[in-house]
C-alpha cells in the first residue's frame, strides 16, 4: 500500500469519528493487506487525531510473519470503573468481559529484549469490560461479520481494532497467583446473564500479550507508568441494553461495571 493510500484510509476513519456520519467500507485500493498495513492506517489516524494516549491494544492474526496489530487506547475512552459511559462516547451496546493490565511503572525504550519476569514486575492486572464501536456503518456489515470475515477482518482493525471505550476495575498486585485458564466468567446486564465461561482467553493466559506489546514498544516510546493494556476478551463481545449496569465478575479475581448511557 501506498503512503496516499494510507493517507486517505486515515482521512475517512478521522472525519467519521469528527462528523458521526459512518463510513460503508474503504475503498479497494485503501484496504490493508496484511499486519504491517493496518498497523500503517492506525499510526496516521492517531497521528492526526493528536489525542493523549492512556493505554494500548494488541491483537494477533496467527499467522506467520504477520506482526500483532497493535492500536492505542485515548485517555478520554477509558473510564474507572463503576462508569456510565456517554453515548458521545459510544452507544454500540456491545460489551466483553477481560482481564486488562495496569502499567505500575514505566518500561522504557531499550535495545534489549524485556523478560516475561521484568514485564510481571512492572504490571497488575484488572478486571475490566471492552465497550466495542466502530467508524463503520454497521447497516451494512456488523462488526462480528467483519472480523469473522477473511476479506474483512484487517479493515475491522484498522479501525483501532473496533475500540469505543474501555472501562477498568481495580488492580489486584497479587494477579499471579491467579490461573486465568480456570478463571470463570460471568458477564450480566441488569437481571440477564449474557456470558459464562470458564477461561476462554485465545492466548490462555492474558499476560503474556503485555510481553509481546513491551518488547514491541520498546523501539518506540515504550510503556508509561498509568497505562492500561487491553489483551483480548474471555468470551467475545454481547449486546446489551442502554441504561442497564453491565457487570462482569471474575471469581474470586474481581468485579467491574459499566452502563450505556442512552442520553448525555
Amino acid at each position: 500500500m501506498e503512503p496516499e493510500q494510507i493517507s486517505e484510509a486515515a482521512r475517512l476513519f478521522v472525519e467519521a469519528r469528527w462528523n458521526g456520519v459512518p463510513i460503508r467500507e474503504l475503498p479497494d485500493a485503501c484496504r490493508p493487506a496484511n499486519a504491517d498495513e493496518t498497523n500503517a492506517i492506525i499510526r496516521e489516524v492517531t497521528r492526526r487525531l493528536a489525542l493523549p494516549i492512556g493505554g494500548w491494544k494488541i491483537t494477533f492474526l496467527y499467522k506467520p510473519r504477520q506482526r500483532p496489530i497493535i492500536a492505542p487506547l485515548f485517555s478520554a475512552n477509558i473510564f474507572e470503573g463503576p462508569a456510565t459511559v456517554p453515548p458521545a462516547v459510544t452507544h454500540s451496546l456491545l460489551a466483553e468481559p477481560e482481564i486488562a493490565f495496569r502499567v505500575l511503572q514505566d518500561l522504557r525504550p531499550r535495545e534489549a529484549p524485556y523478560t516475561a519476569a521484568e514485564v510481571a514486575a512492572a504490571v497488575a492486572a484488572c478486571p475490566a469490560l471492552e465497550l466495542n464501536d466502530t467508524r463503520f456503518d454497521t447497516g451494512h456489515r456488523s462488526i462480528r461479520q467483519m472480523l469473522n470475515n477473511r476479506a474483512t477482518v484487517l479493515e475491522a482493525h484498522a479501525d483501532h481494532q473496533t475500540s469505543g471505550a474501555y472501562v477498568v476495575g481495580p488492580a489486584r498486585p497479587d494477579w499471579q497467583r491467579f490461573d486465568f485458564a480456570e478463571l470463570s466468567v460471568t458477564m450480566r446486564c441488569g437481571e440477564r446473564v449474557l456470558v459464562e465461561t470458564v477461561g476462554g482467553h485465545a492466548f490462555t493466559d492474558p499476560f503474556l500479550p503485555v510481553v509481546v506489546l513491551a518488547n514491541e514498544l520498546r523501539r518506540h516510546d515504550g510503556l508509561k507508568q498509568g497505562q492500561v493494556v487491553a489483551t483480548g476478551s474471555f468470551s467475545g463481545f454481547f449486546k446489551a441494553e442502554a441504561d442497564q449496569p453491565i457487570v462482569a465478575d471474575f471469581e474470586g479475581f474481581g468485579t467491574v461495571q459499566a452502563i450505556f448511557a442512552s442520553r448525555a
